[in-house]
């Protein structure tokens, strides 16, 4: 019973399936409240002794499961396929709030403030590079120096960048042995 309640519980949804798989601890309450559901009078009663009795308590564990899937709010009593629901195709999926373009715009500031410190030459492959990204080799094909000259700058630059932004309190300090979190 355990193994069946830890695969895939299919669920229909209008024309449609869900498969869900329940959690480890969910696994456990669907197999306590299969047999608590199996031993009421009521379904002793409904089970007519003819049939086999483990798809009749199969049937009893997979509504177990949903009804576990539906009270922790992985599925909906009453679900429809998102094919279905036309107006989500006219929500953005990345909607601005005015929280998000406030952060964009103060990173904009400190990103400006950084690029305006900047020699002039690092300036321009900062431009070139990260900005309108552009490869390295046509950088260098552009301001007549080496493809080395340029990824020097270019780490250069992010080094710095990873520092202002540091400094600003946009980055927090790396922990030993960590990733940069600025490539």
């Amino acid at each position: 019973m355990a193994r069946f309640l830890s695969g895939e519980v299919a669920v229909r949804l209008g024309s449609g399936a869900l498969r869900a798989r329940l959690r480890p601890l969910d696994v456990e309450a669907a197999h306590q409240e299969t047999f608590i559901r199996a031993f009421r009078p009521e379904a002793r009663r409904a089970y007519d002794g003819l049939r086999p009795y483990m798809p009749y308590l199969l049937r009893i564990a997979h509504s177990s499961a949903v009804d576990l899937l539906r009270a922790s709010g992985r599925i909906a009593r009453e679900s429809v396929p998102l094919e279905d629901v036309h107006e989500l195709l006219l929500i953005p999926s990345e909607a601005a709030s005015p929280e998000r373009d406030l952060l964009d715009s103060e990173l904009r500031d400190v990103v400006r403030a950084f690029m305006e410190r900047l020699a002039p030459r690092e300036r321009i492959i900062a431009q070139l590079r990260f900005i309108e990204g552009l490869s390295q080799e046509l950088i260098a094909e552009r301001l007549s120096a080496t493809r080395y000259e340029v990824r020097t700058c270019e780490a250069n630059v992010r080094e710095a960048l990873t520092q202002h932004l540091r400094g600003q309190g946009w980055l927090d300090v790396a922990t030993p042995g960590a990733r940069p979190l600025v490539k």
